[in-house]
């Protein structure tokens, strides 16, 4: 977490980071500082309250959008992780925000020791460190001694309140933030699609839904003149949310990233079963946001039931779960389940799809479905199969 205090003219606010677009929005216009061109917004910094390590950046002008990613890429953090970013900064020559997020990315590059009862203690705490795993019990193995000893030799080791650092101050730290365009960092759980927004070679990832400010500034930071000249390719999918993924995709490409971003920010409210709004977006010929939009609104209307694909099947579901049409067993081997099943789904309008069968509820559904608040006309053709 970070928390500093900006200034506009006379007019101050706190900000902790990270902070989600619409609260980063109104906290700027407190002290009438305007961001909706898009632009990263830029303030003076006349306090820092933490981490005190970041006093570096009192009385400058900050990109308040580097501050937040900054502060996601912090939120993460372990202990351990955090010791070794505040100790990085104090190994850093005048760094900027951008340094301070590439710093992130580089922690394998300052190791902490707190147990220093052996060289191999401590060379077994470098591999882990820079490698990123060591194999389990294998604290005796003598090269861990010898490298230990060989960094102490090499006197890449210093006593810090943190713990023992081993630091080569010849190494150099990776880029991999350009000061332009934010590197791909998953730091929500929450998300539906993940997609990398591009233009002119150079691409970002944004976890919709997502504020539409976050959208533009994206696009911004990519030197595009609108989200529209950007493609859109969806990278990850929520497991939750997969069957829905190729229609998100059409959907990006056909109405536009920010629609189909709209409609994700709808959904998300409602605890989506998105398996059943997959299928009933196949049975309702649902093909545009608005329909979606639609379906979901009314998706109480409908039942599904999965993973039955023809009308003996849909029989045998509705006979062994429904109590309305239980039987006998034994009268089973003389009834005919096909023609049951052709039966339910004339009689209630439903129709097989990919994954299993979808049917209206009760007529009453039907008719709300069909008649809603928008124009009566729109609804006259819209039946299971096509809308």
């Amino acid at each position: 977490m970070i928390k500093i205090r900006i200034r506009n003219n006379s007019a101050e606010t706190n900000i902790r980071f990270p902070i989600e677009e619409k609260a980063l929005h109104e906290k700027l216009n407190e002290i009438n500082i305007y961001d909706g061109d898009g632009a990263a917004p830029s303030s003076f910094v006349s306090r820092v309250f933490w981490p005190e390590e970041f006093s570096i950046l009192q009385d400058r002008y900050v990109n308040l959008d580097e501050m937040n990613y900054l502060g996601k890429r912090m939120d993460s953090f372990d202990t351990l992780e955090m010791d070794q970013f505040l100790i990085g900064i104090t190994k850093l020559s005048d760094p900027s925000l951008k340094d301070l997020i590439n710093l992130t990315f580089n922690l394998d590059h300052f190791t902490l020791v707190e147990d220093v009862g052996s060289y191999g203690k401590i060379g077994r705490a470098y591999v882990l460190n820079t490698e990123g795993c060591i194999p389990a019990h294998d604290e005796d193995d003598p090269k861990y001694a010898a490298i230990g000893k060989g960094l102490i030799d090499r006197g890449l080791s210093q006593i810090t309140e943190r713990g023992l650092l081993i630091y080569d101050p010849f190494d150099e730290l990776t880029e991999v933030y350009d000061g332009h365009t934010f590197p791909p960092y998953y730091d929500r759980s929450d998300f539906i699609i993940g997609v990398f927004l591009g233009f002119d070679g150079k691409h970002e990832l944004l976890l919709l839904p997502d504020d539409e400010r976050a959208i533009q500034k994206a696009a911004v930071r990519l030197g595009a003149p609108s989200v529209s000249e950007c493609t859109a390719d969806i990278e990850t999918e929520n497991p939750r949310s997969a069957s829905m993924t190729e229609m998100f995709q059409r959907l990006i490409d056909s109405e536009g990233l920010c629609e189909v971003n709209r409609i994700l920010k709808n959904l998300d409210l409602q605890s989506v079963d998105w398996d059943k709004l997959s299928a009933v977006t196949e049975a309702t010929g649902a093909v545009n946001v608005d329909d979606i939009t639609r379906v979901a609104n009314h998706l109480d209307g409908f039942s599904f039931i999965p993973k039955v694909s023809d009308e003996e099947d849909l029989a045998h579901y509705l006979v062994d779960n429904r109590d309305d049409y239980s039987m006998n067993p034994e009268m089973e081997d003389y009834f005919d389940f096909a023609g049951f099943g052709e039966y339910f789904a004339e009689e209630y309008d439903g129709k097989f799809v990919t994954g299993g069968f979808v049917f209206f509820k009760d007529y009453e559904d039907v008719e709300m479905f069909l008649c809603q608040d928008d124009d009566e006309d729109e609804y006259d053709d819209m039946t299971m199969g096509g809308m």
